[in-house]
């Protein structure tokens, strides 16, 4: 069973009317912190944001992040075989290490990896509780970059004594089990600590591996314990500590004597700590926070290693946002970072230091912020970003208009550094001294969240200046694109709340994404869709989800064939404490390709039950 879209004028139009930034509006939550770095009402923000609660997150059902990401508006995510392969989640058509990912204010990228890209596969999101997303160049109080910003909260049970377990089989050998305990607050403060594992035996993900012609497999063992103490005069500390042990087959590495292998494995492992001190006043907040997270990863070829590194990241962070008047308020703070890596042959390690102020006024009919950030780099030193917001209320009723321009930088990486000055490199890439990239954007839009129906649609620019690149033409290192690569595009999506029990909702994403030269850049779907709809009463809950992916290139500017995959799920409460669920990945057992020469996942079911104690 094949199933396609066809598009039209009129249909677009109808997509337009009826297509959800969220999936569905009553799913998002009244604040999120992803845009300002404080509680900040969602409806009083003039940037794109996209949330996803821990409801959701249950209902959609994906193992993993990336999967969770591609069912929102304005994402694509691609993975070179299943679950745990290396993914790409692009936020606008831009890379995902352009994008700063934090999990409880952590930032949980790696330094040893050449673009300190963040490892979203082995996030698993039966340790999360939230997603929020800043998509774009909006991002300029975390340091973001063009990808804006994916923060997420693990998973912290209820606010009563609890234990919640779950557990899931299905296809490709898939099983996984999780179990959060929650201590509930109490004069001792409050506790929780989520335990994950997952297990896959895969499938061949190469089209050319016949010979060893092996299920490339997964595993993935996640912890999460937090603490959070009483409060004491308006002051509470919060402790966590995160670690992550995944381990992935995978195909196509390369020997010692440069030959392929389809022997391959991937291990990673990553720990986290944190402690977050907190005060809340009138009209007032404050926080500091330090955070260390470390990495490290080993590639075998044949059952042996052949390249191992670690990576760390350090960071101090102070901030403190107060109304100055009742519709004008003020949030500074600064940043203290520390990144490196060690390969065994280079270690290298470099500062950036930040400071940010951020000013908002709010009144009824109009809204206005203005944020400035200053960066000190060792390696390149200071660069200064900017972001301008405004939102207005509009003639038509309950209708606003979003305006939002803002700047960015991604400096170049430790790993890009250290290869430019190896023994690798030479020129032009060695003679090249890097510098940080930088990115600029603005996005207008009009928004309606007032009723049954919710919906948003946004117009998007932005360019990268300076984009850093491995010389695939000499292979002389890593060198920097004059000119720019932009990214322009459309975003529409809504929910209709159509009773109490039934909603729909969906969305429709234009891409145009060019490198510097104006050709267009590889796996950036120029349409993305979904429609989705989701039934809910007293004690079952189904949706059904249709995604359709168009306009695709590879990697040599080949035409990509478009495919729709449908996945669906119903979930059925036995009892107070018992919960049954169903679902289905590629339902119509869809036969599509996300990266040339690999396969993706064809239909698989799954069962699952969940208890509560």
């Amino acid at each position: 069973m094949t199933l396609k879209f066809s598009y039209s004028p009129l249909a677009a139009a109808v997509l337009l009317a009826f297509l959800p930034q969220s999936l569905f509006a009553s799913t998002i939550e009244e604040t999120v912190v992803v845009a300002d770095r404080i509680n900040t009402a969602s409806d009083a923000l003039a940037v794109s944001v996209n949330v996803l609660d821990r409801e959701l997150i249950s209902a959609l059902g994906s193992a993993t992040l990336p999967q969770l990401l591609e069912s929102e508006v304005g994402i694509t995510a691609t993975q070179t075989g299943g679950i745990g392969a290396v993914s790409g989640v692009r936020i606008r058509g831009q890379d995902g290490f352009r994008t700063k990912v934090l999990l409880d204010g952590v930032d949980i990228s790696d330094p040893s990896s050449p673009q300190i890209g963040p490892r979203m596969e082995h996030i698993v999101s039966n340790s999360l509780d939230r997603i929020e997303v800043l998509r774009g160049t909006q991002g300029l109080l975390w340091g973001a970059d063009a990808g804006g910003v994916i923060a997420l909260s693990s998973r912290r049970g209820s606010s009563q004594p609890s234990v919640l377990m779950s557990a899931e089989l299905g296809g490709y050998g898939f099983q996984s089990e999780s179990m959060v305990l929650s201590s509930g607050a109490s004069d001792l403060g409050e506790g929780s600590i989520s335990i994950s594992q997952m297990t896959l035996d895969g499938f061949n993900a190469r089209l050319d591996d016949v010979t060893l012609n092996d299920d490339d497999g997964y595993d993935n063992e996640s912890y999460q314990l937090t603490y959070t103490t009483p409060t004491w005069r308006n002051w509470s500390a919060t402790l966590s500590a995160r670690e992550v042990r995944a381990e992935t087959d995978y195909d196509l590495c390369y020997t010692a004597s440069f030959t392929t292998s389809n022997n391959c494995r991937d291990d990673y492992q990553n720990d986290s700590q944190s402690l977050l001190l907190e005060h809340t006043g009138e009209g007032q907040s404050s926080q500091v926070r330090w955070s260390e997270s470390n990495s490290e990863r080993a590639y075998a070829t044949d059952n042996t290693v052949g390249f191992r590194t670690q990576g760390k990241n350090r960071q101090i962070s102070a901030l403190h946002s107060r109304n100055l008047t009742n519709d004008l308020s003020l949030t500074v703070g600064i940043d203290l970072d520390e990144q490196g890596y060690d390969d065994g042959a280079d270690q290298r390690t470099r500062d950036n230091n930040a400071t940010f102020v951020n000013l908002r006024r709010q009144s009824e009919r109009l809204t206005l912020s203005a944020g400035i950030r200053s960066d000190d780099n060792d390696d390149f030193g200071r660069h200064t970003s900017w972001r301008l917001t405004a939102l207005s209320q509009t003639p038509l009723d309950n209708v606003v208009l979003k305006i939002a321009a803002g700047t960015g930088f991604r400096a170049p990486s430790p790993y890009e550094i250290g290869y430019n000055s190896g023994p690798w490199a030479y020129a032009p890439a060695a003679d090249q001294p890097l510098s940080e990239e930088q990115s600029a954007g603005w996005e207008l839009g009009l928004r309606d969240t007032s009723g049954a129906l919710v919906w948003e649609i946004t117009y998007f620019d932005q360019d990268i200046t300076d984009a850093i690149i491995f010389d695939l033409v000499g292979y002389s290192g890593y060198v920097q694109i004059q000119g720019k690569s932009q990214s322009t595009g459309v975003e529409a999506s809504a929910s209709w709340q159509l009773s109490d029990r039934l909603a729909v909702g969906g969305f429709v994403s234009q891409l145009d994404a060019d490198d510097a030269s104006g050709a267009p850049l590889p796996y950036r779907p120029g349409l993305t869709s979904q429609l989705s709809a989701r039934y809910t009463d007293d004690r079952s809950n189904w949706m059904l989800t249709a995604r359709q992916t168009a306009d695709r290139v590879d990697e040599f500017g080949g035409d990509l064939k478009d495919y729709a995959v449908v996945d669906a799920s119903y979930a059925y409460d036995i009892t107070n404490n018992v919960k049954l669920s169903v679902r289905a990945e590629n339902l119509a057992n869809q036969k599509y390709t996300d990266i040339v020469g690999y396969r993706s996942p064809r239909r698989a079911l799954y069962l699952g039950i969940n208890l509560t104690l």
